[in-house]
């Protein structure tokens, strides 16, 4: 990815969130014009729904992006792990969604491991482990789905502990307000910020750079893999395409909440701010029968215009 060379000025960050912030306001009272039936209660429930998995992934994918790099393999990392979870859960019933965040870790130590040590780009590292995952499930699946069966995995996500609210969105605000803390708190989190802002000045003033960066691609490969073993549970069964979908709007919500795609600006609270946008308008244009191949196209002109707000711009020296 990119390291950014040209600092946004100050009060810059500040215009960027009102403007997400605005945004997500203008496309609700327009989905309110035409699109009534979008905040009727069970269509809220479903909003809220899919946005507990993707703010757990995109959580993870806000670390990786704040010092500059990017992962494309999340939502393979998330298939691999609801199709794990899939078939361990008959003998291992909950176990099998902890070691399936397990193995998700494990890959995402792999990736900064590549990316540090042998020196590839961390879009090329990832894209590797993406493909690598992919053909890896068709293998274990063979191409056909496999169902949740285990009534504690499903109840995990299904279910309901608190005032009737799903234990996914339960989950996600935990992993929420955990890695709040992580973000804001401690080393790690800052780090993360000053590796994107200079990576050369953070090596002198004693960051360890290399530690910072696997640990940072690890957050996200664990939060993938739990994301992924949410997903097959909230689904019921594990397809060998159910995650296809989390890399790129995973991406789409960090950018659009207000992170640079170039690194050292943004935060891991305002990724909810990008969750919320990207399921609400997928949402809408589902209810609106907009066709796939048009929702794809929108959705790339969002991204295009969420980076062009929010990073900085850079110099073609800067890209790696």
């Amino acid at each position: 990815m990119a390291q950014a060379s040209l600092k946004a000025p100050p009060g810059s960050h500040l215009s960027r969130r009102i403007a997400t912030l605005g945004a997500l306001a203008v496309l609700c009272v327009v989905l309110a014009y035409y699109a009534p039936s979008m905040f009727t209660t069970g269509n809220v429930r479903a909003i809220v729904l899919s946005s507990s998995v993707l703010l757990i992934a995109a959580i993870g994918a806000t670390f990786v992006i704040l010092m500059g790099s990017i992962d494309f393999s999340i939502g393979a990392i998330a298939t691999f792990c609801g199709m794990l979870v899939a078939w361990l859960a008959p003998e291992l019933g909950l176990w099998a969604v902890l070691l399936a965040s397990v193995v998700g870790l494990f890959f995402g130590i792999v990736n900064g491991l590549i990316y540090v040590y042998l020196r590839i780009p961390s879009i090329l590292v990832t894209l590797g482990t993406a493909t690598t995952l992919s053909g890896a499930v068709l293998f274990i699946s063979d191409g056909r789905s496999l169902p949740v069966s285990d009534p504690s995995v499903i109840y995990l996500a299904q279910g309901s502990m608190l005032f009737g609210i799903p234990n996914a969105v339960l989950l996600s605000v935990l992993v929420f307000a955990i890695f709040l803390i992580v973000g804001s708190r401690t080393r790690f989190g800052r780090m993360t910020l000053a590796i994107g802002s200079d990576e050369q000045t953070a090596t002198l003033v004693g960051v360890k750079v290399s530690v910072v960066k696997i640990q940072a691609f690890a957050v996200s490969g664990l939060l993938g893999g739990f994301a992924g073993s949410l997903l097959a549970a909230r689904l019921g069964t594990s397809t060998a395409t159910m995650g296809s979908y989390m890399t790129l709007d995973t991406i789409t919500a960090v950018v659009v909440g207000g992170t640079a795609i170039t690194g050292g600006s943004g935060a891991v609270r305002l990724t909810i701010l990008g969750v919320l946008f990207i399921a609400i308008l997928s949402n809408a244009m589902n209810i609106l029968a907009f066709p796939p191949y048009l929702q794809t196209i929108i959705q790339g002109i969002v991204i295009v215009l969420a980076v062009l707000l929010n990073s900085p711009r850079m110099h073609s020296e800067d890209v790696k």
